[in-house]
């Protein structure tokens, strides 16, 4: 396929796909699974990780937290090193790096020794995705990548699905040393697979990596990063504010210097690509709004209606579930409607589902809710994948793992934001209309004022207001006005959740409204197109 036309046509004819072409994708999928899986299975154990440990609040959020900067800061590099060094090389490096890892992380014997060992997962599980992406982008022909990608969408979600489920059986095994240690299996058979299937691409240059360039984009990140994140905590505070402008300007540096050297980390003609640039705002537009989703209803169905956590999962089975079978569907729609098209149903359903949310009460059942989740699932699914497709896709093969970089690295950003962003919504809205919620209750006036204005009843009123709390008001109040109380903090919960689901409905229609300007994406080019 040449330059890209002015229209979103899909292929006239399904492009032939070798049996090799499919192992490749067996072996990245085995790669990815790896580090989904360790991403969602670590969360289930970090209050047996505390307690064995003797881990402060501060060292256990590290475990976490120091994994996520370097894992965010890193993608695009890792992305550039990929195309530098050869995809199949990195890929194998990653893997097996992620697998020692993980080994050292499982025989820890201190949090600081634990917070080390994830560092070191998040500097190899930055490696494997872009270059596992650019694996998958020179291993297919154009008109069957969509269906490639589709299939490795298939194999994140359920990755990220069952975490939590496999996470849980290994705990109840009574160690959390087995959430890491049951990723030697699965990187040892991607290794293997990997080294015997994967075709060696040769480096695409041997010059020197912009090292100014890594070091300014790696602070960038890990900035906004840090300081999306400590919203989340801290709210808009000055230091919060600070890191995010220090991140901006870091990003102003890092553009100015890759206008001005030969070989830059992330070649800036990538984003003169309308389509290029496109996908990338639809990466981060389809986790933003997945999460105003997911992260909240799990509140909701915790807080307000005091499930437990394994029901909790059960609940959002259907949201997990049809994300991973809509994925391949998605790619398989790609081939034949196009991007443009695929992105149209997905904003649709997400859309639809947004809009059945917005009739959420506090007595909603899940089987009320099972057809927005069903929607929300199909839509993610149905924005993801043509939103790699036009990334990966758009790029020549020669920028495929900084491509994928650039794509895995928007797709994390969006992901955080939403977790900040709308959480900064809830809390703001919750201080506001909390006050007003009380006095309609029974309390006494000066009751009213103090329980209005409490900061601490806040953040557990945007947390759902969860059964702890619930108790605490009680031994405060009595059961008769505390159920007063509670059922203002929920409905206060409630309304603030309609505000952020009004707000990604915005998003998502935005979104449709961009996809109308995508272009062919321009697969296959040669490296100087």
């Amino acid at each position: 396929m040449t330059a890209s036309s002015d229209h979103d046509s899909p292929p006239t004819a399904p492009d032939t796909v070798s049996r090799r072409s499919w192992l490749t994708l067996l072996a990245v999928a085995l790669g990815i699974t790896v580090i989904q899986l360790d991403g969602t299975i670590v969360s289930v154990a970090n209050p047996a990780i505390a307690a064995d440990l003797e881990a402060s609040p501060a060292q256990i959020q590290w475990v976490t937290t120091g994994y996520l900067l370097v894992f965010a800061g890193l993608l695009i590099p890792a992305g550039t090193v990929a195309d530098r060094l050869g995809h199949k090389r990195v890929f194998l490096i990653g893997v097996g790096g992620f697998t020692l890892a993980s080994l050292l992380c499982g025989v820890s014997v201190s949090v600081e020794m634990l917070i080390g060992g994830r560092v070191l997962q998040a500097v190899f599980a930055a490696a494997i995705g872009p270059a596992g992406l650019a694996l998958i982008r020179t291993a297919f022909p154009a008109g069957a990548l969509p269906r490639a990608l589709g299939v490795f969408g298939a194999v994140t979600a359920a990755a990220l699905a069952s975490g939590p489920l496999l996470g849980g059986a290994l705990m109840a095994l009574g160690s959390w040393h087995l959430v890491f240690l049951v990723n030697l299996p699965f990187g040892l058979l991607a290794v293997l697979v990997g080294a015997r299937v994967l075709r060696h691409s040769p480096p695409q240059s041997r010059d020197r990596l912009d090292l100014a360039g890594a070091i300014t984009l790696v602070a960038s990140m890990v900035a906004v990063i840090w300081g999306i994140t400590a919203i989340q905590e801290n709210g808009w505070t000055a230091s919060t504010i600070g890191f995010l402008i220090a991140g901006l300007a870091l990003l102003g540096v890092f553009i100015a210097i890759e206008s001005r050297v030969r070989r830059p980390m992330v070649p800036l003609a990538l984003f003169g690509d309308r389509t290029f640039a496109i996908g990338c705002v639809l990466s981060v537009v389809t986790m933003f709004v997945f999460f105003a989703i997911m992260f909240y209803l799990t509140f909701f169905f915790q807080g307000v209606q005091g499930k437990t956590a394994v029901a909790t999962g059960l609940a959002m089975l259907p949201l997990t579930a049809i994300f991973t079978i809509a994925s391949p569907l998605a790619g398989w729609t790609t081939e034949r409607l196009g991007s443009r098209g695929t992105v149209l149903i997905g904003a649709g359903a997400i859309t639809a589902s947004l809009l059945i949310l917005l009739g959420l009460d506090t007595d909603s059942s899940v089987l009320s809710l099972a057809p927005a989740l069903l929607l929300a699932g199909a839509g993610a699914g149905f924005l993801l994948v043509p939103a790699i497709n036009l990334v990966v896709g758009s790029a020549p093969e020669a920028q495929s793992g900084v491509a994928s970089g650039i794509q895995q690295a928007t797709q994390q950003l969006g992901g955080t934001l939403g977790i900040a962003v709308f959480g900064s919504i809830i809390s703001s809205i919750v201080a506001q209309t909390f006050a007003q919620a009380v006095r309609a209750t029974n309390a006494s006036a000066d009751l009213a004022a103090d329980l209005g204005g409490d900061g601490g009843l806040h953040e557990s009123i945007a947390l759902g207001f969860p059964a702890g709390a619930q108790e605490q008001l009680r031994e405060q109040l009595g059961d008769p006005l505390a159920a007063e109380v509670i059922q203002a903090a929920h409905l206060t919960f409630l309304n603030a959740l309609d505000t952020v689901f009004t707000v990604a409905i915005v998003t998502v229609l935005a979104a449709a409204v961009l996809s109308l300007f995508i272009k062919t994406p321009r697969t296959n080019q040669p490296a100087g197109a």
